[in-house]
């Protein structure tokens, strides 16, 4: 009974290291996300382009890792896909597909809709600097996703927090369309 126990323990102590792995792995994922984010709205997609590398190789390390603790490492995958998708629309008005960015389905998803945040954000910035156009082209991406995801409606244990993310991405959408009606009608923006 004694050897049973000790080989328990050292199996679960492997366990518990591998899922300390994880989460370190994804605590620094996510913040390297967070940076990269933050660096393509102060300074434009390009600038992030070398920390985009590295968010890749860290999420490819955090997917080998990860097997059986795939709980622990959803939120990395969200911002790795938002950071991802939010540079592919800022540099070329592109997203890029779940393929594209070696996402899968929960997490793309999910980090699709913490992109409309960050592109209310670029729309209002656009929006004071004079760029009506740019405005009203991350308007309609904001719309194309929202409205895409509209009729999705799924348990919270499959797709966690996807019902309050699709909430923000509604007020957030009319927040831009309620800036871009106001410009609209003062005559300086192109109609909604």
């Amino acid at each position: 009974m004694l050897a049973d126990l000790r080989k328990i323990e050292e199996k679960v102590a492997d366990l518990e290291s591998s899922r300390d792995r994880v989460m370190q792995l994804s605590r620094e994922l996510i913040r390297t996300a967070g940076k990269a984010i933050a660096l393509m709205h102060a300074k434009g997609p390009r600038s992030a382009d070398a920390m985009l590398l590295d968010l890749k190789k860290m999420k490819n390390a955090l997917s080998d890792a990860q097997k059986g603790f795939e709980y622990y490492s959803l939120q990395a995958h969200q911002e790795y896909t938002e950071a991802m998708v939010l540079h592919g629309i800022l540099a070329g008005m592109k997203m890029p597909r779940m393929a594209e960015i070696g996402e899968t389905e929960v997490p793309y998803l999910l980090g699709l809709m913490d992109v409309v945040g960050e592109l209310k954000r670029e729309a209002i910035e656009s929006i004071r600097k004079g760029r009506y156009d740019n405005a009203r082209s991350y308007y309609d991406i904001m719309a194309d996703i929202y409205d895409s995801t509209l009729h999705m409606r799924f348990s919270g244990s499959i797709l966690p927090d996807f019902r309050r993310k699709q909430d923000s991405a509604r007020i957030q959408l009319e927040g831009v369309m309620n800036e871009l009606a106001h410009l609209s009608h003062e005559g300086r923006g192109s109609k909604v």
